[in-house]
């Protein structure tokens, strides 16, 4: 006797109520499916980037979790930006004096020198040369003086307590002009491709499939340059020598316009599995001198003040080693660095360790660093660093939070955990139902059953046998109503993934399955073996077993009623 067939059969005879309660367990397993794959994909994906290769994160005081967002993942929007000079408090003493020279206060001063050497120049006549003398000594006084007050020549204050510091500048957007895709652009410069650090245990970084890295100043595209994330170029297309422009603001709100000014694409970035795959990183210099990105606050009264006409808008005379790039495009080569008073950053990416010693950094010290350095950071008066320029802007955003982004994720993680059970909670009650409903459909047919499960007796089935027939009834119902749940979960997945991806920045595919988990961490780990803990496994693969069971419990009752079916009685009726 074929207990599936008989079973099957005895299914499709009641085709109706079979399907009803097939659907009812198929839209029951299909939320359990959703939960567990998107909540599961969103988790490992914030897991899996919390190794950033940076420890503390720097900011405009506001929502930490914000910031973390925005400046990790790539996701809502940025806060607030901060004045460039408190990025300088990461870096060493060549680093902050290149960038101090290419501010108003400090051409304000080679200026004035210059036209001081010029006057000295004057009374140098005969007899005059000691007061040519005495006029040149005060005026290198003075510049030294200023010079002294600036701190041009001092090490960031934090630098001996930081390995690596790195700037990002956020909040425009490249629109893909063939499928209307937004993408991020985050500028940044060199430091963040050569510093950076993808795999906390291999120590990999960021490779190319194609180009360069981009330069302060390149030789071919001048301060335009871009590198494009793995997915940016296999979704759009792009590849090395492709112009864009990107759009400033959220494309979808009304303030948003297109930037005329281009940028190249110098290099294309290898697949990472990182949020960085969805970005277009565009050279800082370049991104400071795009219309609009000019600190608006600064008042033009104090570039008058300054004495330096032009100092914004003078073209750069293209060096003999510039190439011939500059004959072919000289917009892009014939332009000055913005000014550091015009400068402002959405965030800082920070390693603390102690930058003097290179490799001989103690991890656990790095470490200590790492917790007590954002209380210290918050507290140290940085607007003090922003005086030694009298060009700054008079409204600028001074207030900062440092943060860690790996507490921040965690407690994210942590914060939306019982969201999850609710939902698994909400949707096991829904298949249980579906299970009621099996015991329901099947204990009320018994009555009109009895006579054929009397024929069946008759003709030489057993007693367990019936009963195994009502049993496969109930599991082959399971499994349909499974199976059916399993593929309409993941259909809806991958229909929700641009949605999904929108908010949380991962796009969920239909084959996209609920990442492993330990299968047995709520046992006793002093009364198991230590390889049962460490199974996992994919609890989707447990959702079918699960129904099964739920199928035999509820399909036990009529199995049993089914069992005691008196024959004689029953073939009588």
């Amino acid at each position: 006797m074929n207990v599936i067939r008989i079973a099957w059969h005895s299914i499709t005879y009641r085709r109706l109520g079979s399907l009803l309660t097939i659907i009812s367990m198929a839209l029951g397993v299909m939320l359990v499916v959703a939960v567990l794959t998107v909540y599961g994909l969103i988790s490992e994906f914030f897991r899996n980037n919390s190794s950033f290769g940076y420890n503390i994160l720097l900011g405009a005081r506001g929502s930490p979790l914000q910031l973390v967002l925005n400046s990790v993942f790539y996701l809502s929007k940025p806060i607030e930006t901060v004045p460039y000079e408190y990025y300088l408090a990461f870096c060493d003493q060549p680093k902050r004096e290149r960038e101090m020279q290419n501010s108003i206060a400090y051409q304000s001063l080679q200026e004035r020198l210059r036209a001081e050497q010029w006057l000295a120049g004057l009374q140098q006549t005969p007899g005059g040369g000691w007061g040519a003398v005495a006029h040149a000594l005060a005026a290198d006084s003075l510049r030294q003086q200023q010079l002294s007050y600036m701190r041009i020549a001092r090490t960031g204050m934090f630098a001996p307590y930081v390995e690596m510091a790195v700037p990002i500048l956020m909040g425009d957007y490249w629109v893909d002009p063939r499928s209307n895709e937004n993408y991020r652009v985050c500028a940044t410069n060199r430091d963040f491709f050569e510093k950076l650090i993808l795999d906390l245990d291999t120590g990999e970084g960021f490779q190319l499939t194609a180009g360069r890295f981009f330069d302060d100043l390149d030789a071919d595209v001048g301060y335009f340059g871009c590198v494009v994330g793995g997915v940016v170029a296999r979704r759009s297309g792009l590849k090395v020598g492709d112009r864009i422009q990107i759009t400033h603001g959220v494309p979808s709100e009304s303030s948003s316009h297109i930037h005329q000014q281009p940028f190249v694409v110098v290099g294309i970035l290898e697949l990472t599995g990182t949020p960085h795959d969805r970005v277009v990183f565009a050279n800082m210099e370049g991104f400071y001198l795009i219309d609009d990105h000019i600190n608006p606050l600064f008042e033009p009264s104090m570039a008058e003040a300054a004495n330096v006409p032009g100092l914004i808008t003078q073209p750069r005379q293209a060096s003999e080693g510039a190439g011939t790039a500059a004959l072919r495009d000289p917009e892009l080569l014939n332009r000055i660095p913005l000014p550091m008073e015009h400068r402002e950053l959405t965030a800082v990416l920070i390693k603390a360790g102690a930058g003097q010693q290179g490799n001989d950094v103690d991890p656990f010290a790095a470490e200590v660093y790492a917790y007590s350095m954002p209380k210290q950071i918050e507290t140290a008066g940085l607007e003090s660093l922003r005086r030694w320029s009298p060009f700054n802007p008079v409204r600028a955003q001074t207030s900062v939070q440092a943060v860690n982004p790996v507490i921040e994720v965690t407690s994210l993680l942590a914060t939306i955990d019982p969201a999850r059970w609710l939902l698994l909670g909400l949707t096991f009650m829904i298949c249980v139902v579906s299970g009621v409903s099996i015991l329901v459909g099947m204990y009320n047919s018994m009555t009109q059953r009895r006579h054929e499960i009397a024929v069946m007796r008759a003709l030489g089935a057993r007693r367990g046998h019936v009963m195994a027939i009502i049993l496969m009834e109930s599991i082959l119902l399971a499994i349909a109503g499974g199976g059916l749940g399993w593929v309409a979960g993941h259909a809806m997945n991958a229909g929700l993934s641009p949605v999904i991806e929108s908010y949380a920045g991962i796009r969920v595919g239909f084959f996209d399955f609920a990442p492993p988990e330990p299968v047995f961490y709520w046992l006793p780990g002093n009364l198991f073996p230590a390889f049962l803990l460490q199974l996992r496994m994919s609890p989707e693969l447990l959702v079918i077993p699960a129904l099964i069971v739920l199928a035999i419990v509820v399909g036990t009752f009529p199995a049993i009623s089914a069992y005691r079916t008196d024959v004689s009685q029953s073939l009588g009726k």
